[in-house]
């Protein structure tokens, strides 16, 4: 009995082991899903977009998406090289949100912290190199939605032009407010920061992740948390390999065999790290095209479990409780046999989360009775957020606990006060921003201006020097020069066309020395203007 008691004990300790080994950050949900870093770990020569279609239900209507990945001039596509160094940077996040701190900008970390997530040496000069330029890709890249970037705080599907990264100040340069920088800043785009305000986060096994090898397998490790979650009852997910590929932004082969030797690298990884169980390639019924079957892992299930296990076991030891195993949630099959008789006291045995406790709080507030509010917060606690943010502008003469239970139940939809007030408060932004960029726009046209007046000085300099270097050293030329010039003059002098006030003007313009200037760049054949500033910019 006492060995048997042991076995247990030690069974119990590994599986906390296991709970407590995997590390989950948590990364904000359309990026990654979208397709957004290019499998490989190289920089591709020539900046090329890729643009992946796709469809999606708004208010329970399919619409037609589509988001294009557009690099900089400077910068090619960000790479899964780029999407390790993502994660890291949202363990970094993930970390100070679960000591309670809201992400705002700008986000400060070292070259070191990140790179030690990463595994990598931090005495390796290219390593840092390597972040320098992760920073400026992030920002530079262009994200443009058509209906395909979802903004969780508005719960709406974006159509607009985003950067992943506003800003990044790397370590040691001049920050806004004129100091120097003592590490890494990064200024998160508005709808990245809404988006991880507002939990629309994907949970990462890094550990696990930062094993894999393969970049393609690399590259589908979140889209799969998004595949695999949709199909889980099925245990199976299907995808035309024309869809699969455009997604990943890699190459399109018409034999099987190819297709096979350029994905089974990356598939049979997964494969041994649990992530699938197994999969295929087939013809389409249609016989147009093949199509990629992937089967669900057991680390698919495992990590749900573990994920809400870790929830459990923080919540527990908050308030003294011993973690018990029966509150554990249940693998697909274990569900399946399970679910009749123990659907309602899988609910009841977990214990309530900090959040719950908030909502609860705010419901019996409003005159909702416990038990009621307690149901409410565990089975439709979204709902609950939503109507608990509509009251204030609902009309309640009497029983507001009453009205607000029905609305929740009844999911009723926003009054049309709020709805006004969200419709003015989004006209505001818009308006803001409209003008932040025609502001932006004016800026970068006078420092164009500006930028084009101080060219034209130095060009015209430059024209003087070669002048009077001519003059010097070769009298000859410059004094043909001097007679072309006073020939051409008195052409103008006399012309007929020109008289009074008009041939003084004229004159006026001839003499002027930026003309005299370019006169002399076309008698003795020196570069133009657009020449002269090519040559000075490569020389920079």
């Amino acid at each position: 009995m006492k060995k048997n008691l042991k076995t247990q004990e030690q069974l119990e300790l590994q599986k906390s082991e296991e709970i407590q080994a995997s590390d989950f950050i948590k990364i904000e949900k359309n990026l990654t899903s979208l397709g957004f870093f290019t499998p490989s770990s190289k920089i591709t020569g020539t900046p090329k977009a890729k643009t992946i279609s796709f469809t999606t239900f708004v208010e329970g209507k399919r619409e037609s998406a589509s988001v294009t990945i557009a690099p900089s001039v400077l910068h090619s596509l960000p790479t899964t090289a780029d999407q390790d160094k993502y994660f890291a940077f949202h363990k970094i996040i993930s970390e100070r949100r679960r000591e309670g701190e809201a992400i705002s900008n700008p986000v400060g970390f070292t070259s070191a912290e990140l790179l030690r997530l990463l595994d990598r040496r931090v005495r390796t000069g290219k390593n840092y190199d390597d972040i320098t330029a992760w920073l400026k890709r992030m920002t530079s890249t262009t994200v443009i939605s058509e209906s395909a970037v979802y903004l969780a705080g508005r719960k709406s599907w974006a159509s607009d032009t985003f950067h992943v990264f506003e800003r990044a100040v790397s370590f040691g340069r001049e920050l806004p407010d004129g100091t120097v920088a003592d590490k890494n800043y990064v200024w998160l785009s508005e709808w990245q920061l809404e988006n991880i305000n507002n939990n629309h986060l994907l949970p990462i096994d890094f550990e696990s992740y930062k094993r894999l090898r393969n970049h393609i397998a690399k590259a589908l490790v979140p889209i799969l948390q998004i595949w695999l979650y949709t199909t889980q009852d099925e245990g199976v997910f299907e995808k035309r390999y024309e869809k699969f590929c455009q997604h990943l932004n890699i190459s399109e082969y018409k034999h099987l065999s190819k297709i096979k030797e350029k994905l089974s690298p990356a598939l049979n990884e997964l494969v041994e790290y649990g992530y699938l169980s197994s999969w295929e390639i087939e013809k389409t019924a249609d016989d147009k095209d093949y199509k990629v079957t992937l089967y669900h892992g057991e680390k698919f299930y495992q990590d749900g479990r573990k994920r809400l296990a870790q929830k459990a076991t923080a919540t527990a030891y908050r308030r003294d409780e011993k973690p018990s195993q029966s509150k554990l949630p249940l693998l697909n099959g274990e569900r399946a046999t399970q679910a009749k008789d123990q659907s309602q006291s899988s609910v009841t045995a977990l214990p309530l989360t900090a959040e719950q406790d908030q909502l609860i709080s705010r419901l019996l507030e409003h005159g909702v009775h416990q038990e009621t509010a307690t149901d409410l917060v565990k089975t439709m606690s979204e709902e609950v957020n939503l109507q608990l943010e509509y009251l204030p502008y609902r009309t309640v003469k009497k029983n507001k606990g009453g009205l607000l239970r029905d609305a929740i139940l009844g999911r009723w939809t926003p009054p049309d006060e709020y709805v006004e007030l969200k419709k003015q408060q989004l006209e505001q932004r818009e308006n803001q921003e409209r003008q932040k960029k025609k502001k932006a726009a004016e800026a970068e046209a006078e420092a164009r201006r500006k930028e084009e007046e101080n060219s034209k000085r130095e060009y015209l300099a430059y024209l003087k020097a070669k002048l009077e270097l001519i003059e010097k050293s070769k009298p000859k030329r410059y004094s043909a020069f001097i007679k072309d010039t006073a020939a051409k003059r008195a052409t103008l002098e006399n012309d007929p066309a020109h008289k009074g006030a008009a041939k003084k003007i004229h004159l006026r313009l001839f003499d002027d020395e930026e003309s005299h200037l370019e006169r002399s760049r076309e008698f003795f054949n020196e570069q133009t203007f657009d020449e002269w500033s090519k040559q000075f910019n490569e020389s920079q």
